[in-house]
């Protein structure tokens, strides 16, 4: 008996530590302020924001995940863009919904060395057609 409580009891942890890693990688992928997939800047490499979307996306829930990001308020346009390249990579594209009020927020993309922004609704729409490569 004693030993199916502490089996318990560490599954218990176990789970508690997921649930809390995984409310992390949301909430940090939420926040991100920069849209950059593959290696970029001045001296190439993959960004910390792309870091993010790739923990999320090893994640065993990425698809709930990814949908939350999509809907919530309180997201940053780039980590939508990120939650629809996701649900792409998951197969699940038909997940990408679009509020009508986040269309026109203004992605910041970086390609390259290049900065720049483009409306939500486009980059969508891009990764609905193409993907995320």
């Amino acid at each position: 008996m004693k030993g199916i409580s502490l089996l318990l009891t560490a599954v218990t942890i176990f789970t508690s530590a997921f649930a809390h890693s995984a409310q992390e990688t949301e909430n940090a992928l939420a926040a991100v302020n920069l849209f950059s997939l593959g290696f970029n800047g001045f001296v190439a490499k993959k960004m910390p924001q792309q870091l993010i979307y790739e923990k999320a996306l090893s994640d065993h829930s990425a698809v709930t995940l990814f949908q939350k990001v999509l809907g919530a308020s309180d997201a940053t346009p780039e980590a939508k863009a990120y939650a629809a390249c996701g649900l792409w990579e998951k197969r699940a594209p038909e997940r990408i919904a679009l509020k009508k009020e986040d269309a026109a927020l203004r992605v910041t993309l970086l390609t390259g060395d290049t900065l720049r922004q483009e409306p939500l609704e486009r980059v969508i729409e891009n990764i609905r057609l193409h993907g995320c490569r």
